[in-house]
């Protein structure tokens, strides 16, 4: 008897073991948008000085392009100091605008300014309409609104 009881007992807890173990865990929750921190990977490439060196500046040449949640910025005729050692972009979100800040580093300045081409690009841009705002130093070089759809 004891020996029919201990071994129901042991297929019990078996079937106990398995049943348990078959649950499916509960499911994690996504963080409300509002809750949620991106992350933005970014990308930059510029040329070097072109040719045509001058005593002044002129207005660059901006386009944007949005695809597969990445915003690509193209900078064309960005005058820069002819003595540029590099450039350096630093970007901020909020829900309705971003921000780019271009910082041209130049520790022996030349008389003379040069054009160069900018590709800058954003990841994780989520599909909305958004404020550009496009600074070099303290000044704004561009605002505008765009649609990333």
């Amino acid at each position: 008897m004891k020996r029919i009881v201990l071994i129901s007992l042991l297929v019990a807890a078996m079937g106990v073991m398995a049943f348990v173990g078959c649950e499916k865990p509960e499911p994690i929750e996504e963080p409300q948008d509002n809750a949620t921190t991106l992350t933005h990977k970014t990308e930059l490439k510029y040329s070097g000085c072109h040719s045509s060196k001058r005593n002044g500046s002129y207005e660059p040449i901006i386009s944007t392009n949005y695809e597969n949640y990445t915003l690509q910025l193209v900078i064309d005729n960005f005058y820069v100091n002819c003595g540029i050692d590099s450039l350096t972009v630093v970007s901020e979100f909020d829900a309705q605008t971003i921000y780019v800040n271009l910082i041209e580093i130049c520790e022996n300045q030349a008389n003379c300014s040069c054009p160069i081409d900018i590709n800058y690009s954003i990841d994780n841009i989520k599909q909305s309409t958004y404020e550009l705002v496009i600074n070099r130093g303290n000044s704004i070089i561009y605002q505008e609104e765009i649609t990333c759809e």
